[in-house]
């Protein structure tokens, strides 16, 4: 299981992580709180290039980094 982080451009809630399972991609928003962080599931893909898309249309936004 990997994990990456997605950031998009802009200032603001533009963090994203895609978890990779069983060959599937699962992109979460994460909500950057001051004790913890807390994540909402808006997609499973079948390869990378789809979660980034699923990112990049709920963002509305240009990916700018992916760790």
């Amino acid at each position: 299981m990997k994990d990456r982080k997605v950031v998009v451009q802009g200032g603001g809630r533009n963090l994203y992580r895609v978890s990779e399972y069983n060959g599937k991609f699962t992109a979460y928003k994460v909500d950057v709180g001051f004790l913890s962080n807390s994540t909402s599931n808006i997609g499973t893909a079948r390869t990378l290039d789809d979660a980034l898309a699923l990112i990049k249309s709920h963002s509305g936004r240009e990916i700018k980094e992916v760790k």
